[in-house]
C-alpha cells in the first residue's frame, strides 16, 4: 500500500519537501528569474546555527519544533549526537521517518492541474540518521521527561501557533546554559491558526502604538537569554511549474548565559 505521505495532490506537503530538499532542482528551473541563494533556506539556516553553538555548550542533543519535513533536522546531526523533531502533522513525521530509514525519498510538486513532476530527496551519506528521532507531537504540550539541550530550533512555526507566548516563555527552560536558540518568522499572524487575542503583533495597542511580533519576541526572551544576531532569510515555495511564492523569514539567534538570570 502507497504510504500516506507519498499520495498525489497533498499540496501542503508537496510544497514543504520541495522547499526542504528541491533546492538543487528548483533553483536550476528558476535560476534566470531569482538568485539560487533564494532556494537554500534550509542550508543557510543551518550555517547560521553552527556558527552560533557556543564552544562551551557541552549538550549535543538538538530539538526541532514545528520539524516540518525534517530538513534541518537532519542537518543537525552534523553537530549534535541526538536530534528529535517535533511535529503535529502526521504526514510530516511519516516522511521524515521514511528519509532516516532509507536516505531517500520521492517527492512531488504540481507542474500543472493535476499533473504532477517527480524529485528525489535525498540525506547526504555523511549525516548520520539514526541520531535523528521524530514525534508526533504539540510544540505548546512538550512531554514533561523531554530533557535539555544545546539547541533549539523553532522555524516558520512561532506565528502558527494558539499560544505563541506560552511556547517564547518555555523555551529558556529547555536549554542549557551557553545553548541556543534560533527562531525564524515572517510575521505573518493569521487567524485561522492564532486567536488574535494571542497574536505576538500586527495589531495598534490599547494606546494606538504598532506592536511588532519581533519586539515581541525579544522582550519576552530577553528576560533570561541574549540575543546575538538577527538576519533576514528568504525561502521559496514551488505553487506550481510557472507559479512560486518568496517569503521573507526574520531569524533571531539568542544565547542562554548564565549571566542573565
Amino acid at each position: 500500500m502507497e504510504s500516506q505521505y507519498a499520495k498525489k495532490h497533498m499540496a501542503w506537503l508537496n510544497l514543504f519537501t520541495g522547499m526542504h530538499y528541491g533546492a538543487r532542482y528548483l533553483k536550476n528551473r528558476w535560476r534566470e528569474f531569482l538568485p539560487a541563494e533564494n532556494f537554500e533556506y534550509v542550508e543557510k539556516m543551518s550555517k547560521l546555527l553552527f556558527a552560533s553553538v557556543d564552544e562551551t555548550c557541552t549538550n549535543k542533543r538538538a530539538l526541532d519544533l514545528g520539524c516540518c519535513v525534517g530538513g534541518t533536522t537532519f542537518n543537525l546531526a552534523e553537530k549534535f549526537d541526538e536530534v528529535i523533531g517535533i511535529d503535529c502533522c502526521k504526514g510530516f513525521i511519516e516522511f521524515c521517518e521514511e528519509l532516516k530509514k532509507n536516505g531517500k525519498a520521492t517527492i512531488y510538486s504540481c507542474e500543472e492541474g493535476d499533473l504532477d513532476g517527480e524529485m528525489m530527496a535525498e540525506i547526504p551519506d555523511s549525516i548520520d540518521r539514526s541520531r535523528c528521532s521524530f514525534q508526533l507531537g504539540d510544540v505548546q504540550a512538550l512531554p514533561s521527561d523531554i530533557g535539555t539541550f544545546g539547541c533549539v530550533v523553532i522555524s516558520n512555526v512561532i506565528g502558527r501557533l494558539e499560544n505563541p507566548i506560552k511556547v517564547l516563555r518555555n523555551l529558556p527552560g529547555l536549554l542549557d546554559d551557553y545553548g541556543i536558540c534560533v527562531i525564524a518568522s515572517p510575521h505573518d499572524p493569521l487567524e485561522d491558526f492564532t486567536p488574535k487575542e494571542n497574536w505576538l503583533g500586527g495589531f495598534l495597542d490599547k494606546d494606538g502604538q504598532k506592536m511588532k511580533a519581533s519586539q515581541t519576541i525579544k522582550d519576552i526572551l530577553s528576560e533570561k537569554m541574549e540575543l546575538i544576531q538577527s538576519v533576514e532569510i528568504p525561502f521559496v515555495l514551488q505553487y506550481q511549474a510557472r507559479e512560486i511564492g518568496l517569503t521573507i523569514s526574520e531569524v533571531q539567534v539568542w544565547l542562554k548565559s548564565p549571566k542573565i538570570s
